[in-house]
């Protein structure tokens, strides 16, 4: 049986074939329909026709959902082997998503989007904080006047509990074991993650960093990018976030 060793540099990379396996179990026709609601509650429903963008779009999941209800969507994400199983599955929907290879913290493009939504954690892998307000500026820059950013993030309470270390549920398809440790000076989570893929044999392994970031720091990144009235609740819930929620959504709003 092969077996990849850890990789820090894209830690994505290697497990790409394997990822939508991997995520069988993840519900997301109900997250497209979280992030509509929370849309609609903040008055810009998303509707059919309108440009989403998608960050750190990964296989493209998320972005077909929205694509399959009359969205124009564009997915961004750096790691190329998880763009072209994207293009895969697009294609095999027959959904006209475009994916665009880019940095979430260096990327440009047009003033034309109605909505942008990063979802699953995705900025705590921004551990650079000059970069994360980089990368909310070029999400403000991409957005309409009034458009809206949706996000969620692990909280820091979630961090320090290392909820990443964890095991798969019986029966899954890609067997995996991950490991976390949280050092509370640089606020850094360091996850070894080992994948066994049944099907194949395949043993990967990986090794992710997450950066915990404070209310205040993302509220006054997003300030600085010029967004406001951002609205924060607790995960899946229309209720605000408890001292020590694990996940917590974002909603603002991009100022005119």
């Amino acid at each position: 049986m092969p077996h990849v060793k850890a990789s820090e540099a894209d830690p994505f990379d290697r497990i790409a074939p394997h990822y939508d396996a991997l995520m069988e179990n993840v519900p997301y026709d109900l997250w497209a329909q979280y992030v509509a609601q929370l849309a609609l509650r903040s008055g810009r429903p998303i509707l059919p026709g309108e440009k989403l963008l998608d960050l750190a779009t990964g296989t493209g999941s998320l972005a077909l959902q929205f694509a399959a209800q009359g969205c124009s969507v564009t997915g961004i994400d750096r790691s190329a082997p998880m763009l072209r199983q994207a293009g895969r599955n697009a294609r095999a929907r027959d959904l006209p998503v475009v994916f665009l290879c880019r940095d979430l913290s260096d990327f440009q493009l047009p003033p034309e989007f109605d909505h942008a939504v990063c979802l699953y954690d995705s900025l705590n892998y921004i551990t650079d904080p000059p970069a994360l307000e980089h990368t909310f500026a070029n999400v403000r820059a991409a957005l309409k006047p009034n458009g809206l950013f949706i996000f969620d993030v692990n909280t820091v309470q979630a961090l320090e509990a290392e909820l990443f270390t964890q095991k798969n549920p019986p029966g899954a398809a890609v067997e995996y074991k991950w490991k976390s440790k949280y050092n509370k000076r640089s606020h850094l989570s360091r996850i070894r993650m080992d994948f066994h893929v049944l099907a194949t044999g395949e043993k990967i392994s990986a090794v992710h960093r997450q950066r915990a970031y404070t209310d205040q720091e993302l509220r006054d990144y997003l300030s600085n990018a010029r967004f406001a009235q951002v609205q924060t609740y607790e995960a899946y819930q229309f209720i605000p976030p408890a001292p020590k929620s694990d996940r917590v959504f974002y909603v603002a709003t991009a100022h005119t």
